[in-house]
């Protein structure tokens, strides 16, 4: 175990990369001990805000060669196509990993990362940081305690404007060739398997560009999801709505009521089913006429602030030897193959069953396979 605080390489200043380097910055266990961006200037910010004493380089090559660092994890906020070579460096270097999603686009470059962490007997952990809401593990809770019976169905929907052209968001995504998948449908199948405790037994999918969109990709995505718990799930995503009023609801259905999130990060209610009701009165009640929903009570909760933040401490705690992590490359793999169902299901219109994907995976060892035979997530074999 370990007393003295956790010396983080944070690699990229940009948007995520600067609310890392807050949420590391105020962490009373970890120290920020450089900070890597191809553009120094955004570097330098972030490390006057949060870390006067950081290194600060072009590179995360730079900042590994420099006494001065002297670190014990990595954290790497770059976009996807640069993180292999970034984690592989950071593993050589036998230090700890935290890679935001997705950890690749290649599921052969996956799983190569998953087999270097392994060898170098380091945590390779991904940034799946909604987890950590108050809401999602509200819901994971009742699932996995049966206080309101057995779940049977859901229904996920996520409505948003999201004007790829804006200043403050990252611009890689917008020649992505599915980046709605990739970049937000993964967190919510994320969130589905975590909170519903469940893998994906099926799925069938269809994805999609409105005329309107600023993204030269599907920026739509409509799944039915089948879990191997029985589980049955209604997904709808989009970052191309048309109103500019984000909408969220999650509901999910269980034998003996239901769990409603209305907003993307509180302000979840339960329901007490009342099957009596049913036969009374007319047949379609009004709010007076139904069972009230009750507001659950949750921990005050900032926005990719404070989610950031149990993500941290559960990677710090996985430094230190504290404890298993459960937000691993293995983990995520899992949530990527979903993913990778998603666009065979559109290629072939019909039901992918995820066993066959994850059989495909396990067939090719990392590290051992021909040159240039890598599934691709969204293209032709590398």
């Amino acid at each position: 175990m370990r007393d003295s605080p956790v010396r983080v390489i944070l690699v990229g200043a940009g948007v995520r990369g600067a609310m890392w380097a807050q949420v590391i910055g105020e962490a009373a266990d970890a120290s920020l001990a450089g900070i890597a961006d191809s553009d120094e200037a955004r570097a330098t910010r972030a490390r006057d805000s949060h870390a006067p004493a950081a290194l600060v380089a072009r590179d995360l090559a730079a900042v590994l060669d420099s006494p001065q660092a002297d670190a014990d994890a990595v954290i790497i906020a770059t976009p996807p196509s640069t993180h292999h070579a970034l984690v592989s460096r950071a593993l050589a270097h036998r230090l700890h990993v935290l890679c935001e999603k997705p950890l690749s686009e290649d599921l052969d470059e996956v799983t190569d990362l998953i087999a270097r962490a392994r060898a170098a007997r380091r945590h390779l952990l991904v940034g799946m940081n909604f987890r950590y809401l108050p809401s999602s593990q509200r819901i994971r809770r009742y699932v996995r305690t049966g206080e309101l019976g057995a779940p049977s169905y859901a229904h996920f929907t996520y409505h948003r404007q999201r004007d790829g052209n804006r200043d403050d968001l990252n611009d890689y995504v917008m020649s992505m060739a599915h980046p709605m998948l990739l970049e937000q449908s993964i967190h919510h199948f994320d969130l589905l398997r975590y909170c519903y405790d469940a893998e994906v037994e099926s799925l069938v999918c269809d994805t999609w560009r409105p005329s309107w969109s600023t993204y030269a990709g599907d920026c739509c995505v409509s799944v039915l999801i089948r879990f191997e718990n029985g589980v049955r799930a209604n997904y709808l995503g989009t970052w191309t709505a048309a109103w500019n009023r984000m909408h969220f609801r999650w509901r999910t259905e269980f034998e003996g009521g239901a769990l409603i999130q209305r907003e993307q990060f509180d302000d979840l209610v339960r329901v007490d089913f009342d099957r009596g009701l049913g036969l009374r009165g007319p047949n379609f009640k009004g709010d007076g006429e139904a069972e009230a929903p009750v507001v659950e009570p949750l921990e005050p909760c900032t926005p990719f602030v404070d989610d950031t933040r149990g993500l941290l401490a559960e990677f710090l705690g996985a430094c230190r030897g504290d404890l298993e992590p459960v937000t691993t490359a293995g983990d995520h793999l899992e949530s990527l193959l979903v993913v990778q169902a998603c666009i065979e299901s559109l290629a072939s219109g019909g039901w992918v069953t995820l066993q066959e994907l994850r059989d495909r995976c396990a067939s090719r060892p990392a590290l051992a396979r021909p040159t240039g035979e890598g599934p691709v997530l969204g293209g032709e074999p590398s």
